[in-house]
Order: structure tokens, then C-alpha cells, then sequence
């Protein structure tokens, strides 16, 4: 689930001084259809930046059909009944536009950049490839092609393998069991049929929150949504979870390769993005892994004993509970003791208050990188997607300062003993196992 570590860290790179005051204001509405609007308007800008996102995740692929979503997604704009994938193509580079679509753990999502002046023929198409995707034979062949060289690639990324060993060992049949792009044996599966079935149950109004930024109005938006997308019908076959699931257990999984470092995941089930201790988890987060060189393990792992160039923690959440990891990568001969230091400082969080400053530290961090939220029209539609999408409320940047300040250290050490658990880590290992030292408990 590494893809959502926008939502699941909520914080950015270097934190900035400056806060709310020059945030432009978010209008929204909601079509008969169930459709929801967004608009930020900056009529400064002479761009307009769209975003559809669909309730049309990897979480939905059903058992055996792993990257369901993803290549339905990515054959959103490959032609649709009365355009061609190069037709498509073609007039996207003659409106000097940009037009993409993918699909994530949890939503799919169709994004359009286009000038002010370029907007209502370029939301035609926005729609056309939203609503009437063809789903042509020699499309599909080349996408799923396409995907499977990419999965064959993938595997020859020590960390990726791990990840998805990592994510396969927790989740068991459920959701999340595997990345969106799916395993080399679903998609090569798949068939245009299944494809066409998923984009029937899963992209449908309801399901969908379009959000635009730029040089235009929420009137201006409601006119044009409700001419091309007002006829837009819902269907009572909605794509539901798969019924699979599994109780993960601590389990220590190995997996050999010539490397002469071991990359290791350690961690287990984690929280959804709607708990009420998310922004609690967050700052204990910072300070046990997630601060880079304020982290205690940095601290413990690289600076005090060298063992590594790099570890950091992260909680993935989403609409259903995502995972707690821990990821580094160390010689073969030390992985027993950065294990150990690992849980040595879990531990450590789970036994004992932090400092003062460290609480000071975490918070003027996470407030002061929130601001880049808002760094473009891009950013800015991908945040308020997902504010929309995880129902935080369009006041939430308003509130974001206060939910951080108000986290007190007896909070920090009551998620930590709720939500840190390392005798139900599952450890993967990818590595030259013989060389591999592994801590004796």
C-alpha cells in the first residue's frame, strides 16, 4: 500500500511558515445522480485541473483476478465508442492538454490539465472517456502486455518483492492482498469481459467525486457536469469486497537472492484513515520512525550504530484497516541487529513517555509541512479528493493545526501500546539467506 503514503503519513518533504490565509475557498454540490462537485476557484490561473475519482480500487479485484482494477483503468483512455486510442491521443496533444487515469488501493481516479479556454472540448472527452470506454481487443491485449512486463520488472526489485510477499502474508484472500497492478498469474488471466463487468459495477455516480481547481466556478462546473454528465445512471450491481480474508500471524518469511543486502519489511495490520487516533498515531509515528533524521531509529539504526542507510516506519491506511511497517535495508550479517533495535525502540515507545521536545518537534513539523498540501492546482485537487473520499469535511485544514497541538504525550504512549504490536510482526527477508544472521526470539 505504499502508493497512499499521501494520506498515510500526512506530511511532506520540508515544512513551510506559511498557513492558511491565501487558501482558496472550496464550494460543492451534489447531482441528482449522487455525483459529488468540488470547486476551487483561482480565477488568476488561466488552467483548469480535473480529477474524477471512482470508489473503483484494487481492493475490489476479485480472488484470482488480482490488477482487475488497475488495467480497467488504464484502458480508460484507450479509445471509447465513438473515439479511437489514437484519436484520443491526438487531440489531447492538439489542446496541449494532459489526460490520464489510473487505479489505486482503494479508488481509481481520471485526471484532466487543460487552459481555461480548451475547457468545455476537453471535458467532452473528460467524459466521453469516463462514461464510454470501448474496451477494443488490441487495446486490452496491449495494455495487459504492458502490465505484465511491468510485474516482470517488478520482481526484479529486491524491496518490491518484499512489499509484495510483505502485503500477500497480511492480507491472506482479503483486500489489499496484493498491489493494485495485481500478480503476474491474475493478469494474465484476465479477459476483456472481466474488465467490462468491473467498469459496469464500479464506475458509476454514487461512486464518484469530481473535484476541479482553477479559473472557473461551481456554476460554471454544475452547467457543464449537468449536460454531460447528468444522464450519467447509477446500476443496483455494485462492485462489492471480495469474502476472502485472514487472520495474519506473526510469520518470518524468507525469500533467497544473490544480493549483499537484505531488504527487510517488518509489521502487521495497522488502522483505517477515519480512527479517531489517526492524528495521534501520526505523531507517535514521527517520532519512532517516520521523522528521517529526528526518528528514533534513524538514530538507533544508522547514526548510533551504522547498520543502515536508511529505516522508516509509516501506517497505510484507507477505507479498511491498512498495515504498520517497517522497512530498511542492512548488510546480511547485521539484519539480526537492526531487528533487534527495531523492536528495541517499538518497545521503547510502548513502555514509556517521550520527551517534551520530541512531542514539540513531531507537532511543528506536521503543521508546518501541511501547507504544501496546497503547493499547486494538482495538489490541491488530489488533497480535497481525498478529504471528500475519507469524509474529513472541507473544514479539515482549518482543524488540522488544532488536531495536532491538542496530541499530549499520554496519548502518544496510549497508541502506541494500542496500535504497536511486534510479537504479531511478520518479518520478510529478501536476501542471500545463508549470510542472512537472524536474532535468536
Amino acid at each position: 500500500m505504499g502508493a497512499t503514503l499521501f494520506f498515510g503519513t500526512l506530511s511532506l518533504a520540508e515544512p513551510i511558515p506559511a498557513r492558511g490565509a491565501s487558501r482558496p475557498p472550496v464550494e460543492r454540490a451534489v447531482l441528482p445522480n449522487g455525483l459529488r462537485v468540488l470547486v476551487i476557484r483561482q480565477p488568476h490561473l488561466p488552467l483548469v485541473v480535473l480529477s474524477a475519482l471512482v470508489d473503483a480500487g484494487g481492493r475490489f479485484d476479485p480472488v484470482g483476478k488480482e490488477g482487475l482494477a488497475s488495467l480497467t483503468a488504464n484502458l480508460l483512455t484507450e479509445g471509447t465508442e465513438k473515439r479511437s486510442a489514437a484519436g484520443i491521443h491526438d487531440e489531447i496533444d492538439f489542446l496541449g492538454a494532459k489526460l490520464s487515469a489510473s487505479a489505486g488501493d482503494d479508488y481509481g481516479s481520471v485526471s484532466l490539465t487543460v487552459l481555461k479556454k480548451d475547457l468545455t472540448g476537453a471535458f467532452d472527452l473528460f467524459c466521453d472517456v469516463l462514461l464510454h470506454p470501448k474496451f477494443a481487443k488490441p487495446e486490452f491485449a496491449r495494455k495487459r502486455q504492458e502490465a505484465l512486463a511491468e510485474l516482470e520488472a517488478a520482481e526484479q526489485s529486491p524491496g518490491s518483492v518484499a512489499e509484495r510477499a510483505f502485503r500477500k502474508a497480511l492480507f491472506g484472500a482479503g483486500p489489499y492482498r496484493s498491489e493494485p497492478s495485481g500478480w503476474k498469474e491474475s493478469v494474465a488471466k484476465l479477459a476483456i469481459g472481466d474488465v467490462k463487468a468491473f467498469f459496469q459495477a464500479a464506475y458509476q455516480p454514487q461512486r464518484t467525486i469530481l473535484v476541479a481547481s482553477g479559473d472557473v466556478t461551481l456554476a460554471e462546473m454544475r452547467d457543464l457536469t449537468d449536460r454531460l454528465l447528468g444522464g450519467w445512471k447509477g446500476n443496483a450491481a455494485e462492485a462489492k469486497l471480495p469474502e476472502g480474508s485472514s487472520k495474519a500471524t506473526a510469520d518470518l518469511i524468507r525469500i533467497n537472492r544473490d544480493l549483499t543486502q537484505a531488504n527487510v519489511v517488518f509489521g502487521h495490520l495497522g488502522t483505517t484513515r477515519d480512527d479517531p487516533d489517526w492524528y495521534a498515531i501520526q505523531v507517535m509515528n514521527y517520532i519512532l520512525g517516520g521523522g528521517g533524521f529526528s526518528s528514533r531509529m534513524m538514530n538507533s539504526i544508522r547514526i548510533e550504530a551504522g547498520l543502515v542507510y536508511s529505516v522508516f516506519s509509516y501506517f497505510v491506511p484507507g477505507k479498511l484497516p491498512g498495515s504498520f511497517e517497517v522497512v530498511l535495508q542492512t548488510k546480511s550479517a547485521t539484519t539480526a541487529e537492526a531487528l533487534r533495535r527495531v523492536r528495541e525502540e517499538i518497545e521503547r515507545m510502548r513502555s514509556r513517555p517521550v520527551s517534551d521536545e520530541e512531542l514539540a518537534s513531531a507537532k511543528k513539523y506536521l503543521t508546518g509541512s501541511f501547507p504544501l498540501r496546497f503547493d499547486s492546482d494538482a495538489e490541491m485537487v488530489g488533497f480535497y479528493s481525498q478529504v471528500e473520499y475519507y469524509g474529513l469535511g472541507l473544514d479539515y485544514p482549518d482543524r488540522y493545526d488544532g488536531l495536532i497541538n491538542a496530541i499530549t504525550k499520554d496519548d502518544i504512549l496510549r497508541v502506541a501500546k494500542k496500535y504497536l504490536h511486534p510479537d504479531e510482526a511478520i518479518v520478510v527477508i529478501v536476501g542471500k539467506q545463508a549470510d542472512v544472521q537472524l536474532p535468536e526470539k
